[in-house]
């Protein structure tokens, strides 16, 4: 009885061993039929006065398959604020301190596709201070005006 057990864990073993070498263990029928070509596509965020920093994600208007972002890290954006973003295309931004007004500022991100494809793209933040300072002119005036409540600020 041994034996017939010590026999069987051995085949078995070498079934997994033979399949793990030659791949057939990974094989993913739906992982070869994406065709998509690797596109990074440009984004656009409008961030309000108040806002000390934003959230979101580079990836979700990319096209392609297995989407990563290249070189994942914090940097500092052109007008001096500070992006930080995920190999997953998570990232948080923080608006730079000279921006008192309306500003855009932006960022360069490059991602990689599972067809070895490297493609960049623009995230552009605008930054509207100016409606925020209007809105609580006018909240201050009427609190409860329908002017107050459609401010976003």
């Amino acid at each position: 009885m041994r034996r017939t057990m010590f026999k069987t864990i051995c085949v078995i073993t070498l079934v997994f061993f033979v399949m793990s070498m030659t791949g057939a263990a990974a094989a993913c029928s739906s992982c070869s039929k994406c065709k998509v070509k690797t596109d990074a596509v440009n984004d656009k965020f409008t961030i309000n006065c108040k806002s000390k920093s934003y959230c979101n994600n580079v990836l979700k208007n990319d096209k392609g398959c297995n989407l990563k972002v290249v070189k994942p890290g914090c940097y500092d954006t052109k007008l001096g604020g500070k992006i930080c973003i995920q190999s997953n295309g998570k990232f948080c931004y923080t608006k730079p301190a000279k921006c008192t007004k309306a500003c855009t500022d932006s960022f360069k991100y490059c991602i990689k596709g599972k067809d070895g494809r490297t493609d960049c793209a623009t995230i552009t933040f605008n930054i509207n201070c100016d409606s925020c300072s209007k809105c609580t002119s006018v909240c201050a005036k009427n609190p409860t005006g329908s002017a107050c409540k459609s401010c976003k600020c």
